[in-house]
Formats: structure tokens, sequence, C-alpha cells
């Protein structure tokens, strides 16, 4: 019969635990109390002081109250700025909504005044007058005072983009963007005859006075 011994279990140690929880605490004793501290950031480690307290400045600050009230308030600064913006797009927006509105009104006045207004009788080719004839009663025409509607159409569409207001011009009559484009200086008109179609660009030269039209434009 063979007898054999258990060996007894060795504990196990806690000087692996203890040696890095003594070498903190020594760290932090170090750090603060009032002598040794003093040794450390003045002494021969006073260079490997500056660059830990910089470290430790750039890690901790996102922690600071201050820190976190700074970006709340650059933010709010941000989200204030964009709510601006968006106002000021949407004025202008509607802005732009109120002068469609009225051009389309104008248009609307007018071509009702045109229905129930009696064709003229043709005249003549050597007639005195026949060029303010065809033009169907331009206001600029032998020295008559522009209709105001029309005065106002010129005004806007002036002010307009030229690409926009030829497209305008070509949703309405050629007579009457004769009579608009008779109200406007030739800076104005010329830019928006070059955007439309060379058709209708003749159609409209055709509508008023050949001579008032295309001394303004070029044409």
């Amino acid at each position: 019969m063979i007898a054999t011994r258990q060996r007894k279990q060795k504990k196990g140690s806690l000087l692996p635990v203890l040696l890095p929880i003594a070498a903190i605490a020594m760290l932090i004793v170090a750090l603060t109390w009032g002598p040794s501290r003093a040794f450390i950031t003045n002494g021969p480690l006073h260079p490997v002081a500056n660059v830990a307290d910089s470290i430790w400045a750039t890690v901790s600050r996102p922690l600071t109250f201050a820190y976190q009230q700074q970006q709340i308030t650059d933010r709010n600064v941000q989200v204030k700025q964009l709510n601006d913006k968006l106002e000021t797009d949407r004025k202008v927006a509607d802005a732009k909504d109120a002068q469609i509105a009225s051009l389309q009104k104008q248009i609307t006045a007018i071509q009702a005044e045109s229905a129930e207004a009696p064709s003229p009788a043709p005249a003549s080719s050597g007639a005195p007058g026949s060029a303010a004839a065809a033009a169907g009663g331009m206001a600029g025409a032998s020295g008559a005072s522009p209709d105001p509607a029309i005065a106002l159409a010129a005004k806007q569409w002036s002010a307009m983009d030229p690409e926009r207001a030829a497209a305008l011009a070509q949703k309405l009559p050629e007579a009457y963007d004769a009579q608009v484009f008779a109200q406007m200086s030739p800076d104005n008109v010329g830019p928006i005859m070059d955007a439309l179609p060379s058709a209708f660009a003749a159609k409209i030269v055709q509508s008023g006075p050949q001579a008032q039209i295309s001394a303004q434009t070029g044409r």
C-alpha cells in the first residue's frame, strides 16, 4: 500500500498587487506635498513637470465647466446664425413671389383690356403714323404718356435677371413685350433680347415701332 501526502496549497501572494498601489500612493504624495512638489517643478525635473502639466491641461480641459459653457455658447451662436440666414432667405423668396403675383395681375388686366378693345382698322404702309398703329398704341410712341402698369412692369423687368425676364416675356403677347421694352433703357433691354429665341425676338420687333426697338437692342 502506497501512502501519498497531499501538498498544502499556497495562498496567493498580495505583493504584486500592493507594490503598484504603494507606488501610486507615493507618487500622489510626492505631487501633492509642498516641498516635494516644489522640488519636482523647480528642480532638475522642471522640464518633465512642464510637459506633464501641459499634457494634463490638454486632457482635462474638456472636463472643465468653463470649457463646456463655451461650447454651449458657440453652438447657440451657430444656431442663431443659421436661423437668421433662413429668415433672410424666406423674406427674399416672399418678395420674389409677391413680384411675380403683381406681374401676373398686370398681365391678366392687360389681356382683359385687349379682349374688350375693338380691333384697329388696318393702316396703309405709307400712311403717317403707321408705325404707332403697328405697335398697338405703345406707350412711348408719338410722345404719348406711358401706361402706369406698363411703366411699373418695365421697372420690375429692369430689376430682374435677364434670363428670368426673358422666360416671363415668352409667356406674354409680343405687343405687350414691345410696350414694356419701349419704357426700358437699352442697357436693360439688350440682355433680355439676347436671352430670347431669335424667332420670338423678331416677333417683338415686328410688334413695336421698328426703329425704336432696333435702336435699343442693336438688332
